[in-house]
């Protein structure tokens, strides 16, 4: 039973897409019953808003990402200058051996 109502879902949904490829979206898919048809749009309109919400997070994210790469690499930076005398007076290179 279920197997058949998802199966007749799916069938719907790809019929639908193939009706509306030009992305008019005119939501007409013919021997449908009213609740098919009710979950149909319920997907579409999801869908739709799954994408834009996608396509905002994803340039949200390269935005934010390049911000954040600019400031690790400026810290990262700065704490390879800290080091750096604290490598060389490690190594001994500040010590004077005396007979």
């Amino acid at each position: 039973m279920l197997e058949n109502i998802i199966s007749k879902w799916i069938r719907c949904i790809d019929e639908f897409y193939e009706i509306n490829r030009n992305g008019e979206y005119v939501y007409e898919v013919p021997n449908i019953d009213d609740q098919l048809k009710s979950d149909m749009l319920e997907f579409v309109e999801a869908d739709k808003a799954l994408i834009t919400l996608i396509q905002e997070q994803a340039s949200t994210s390269i935005i934010q990402s390049h911000s954040q790469a600019y400031y690790t690499s400026r810290k990262l930076t700065e704490i390879l200058v800290q080091e750096d005398p604290v490598q060389e007076k490690s190594e001994g290179l500040d010590c004077i051996i005396k007979d």
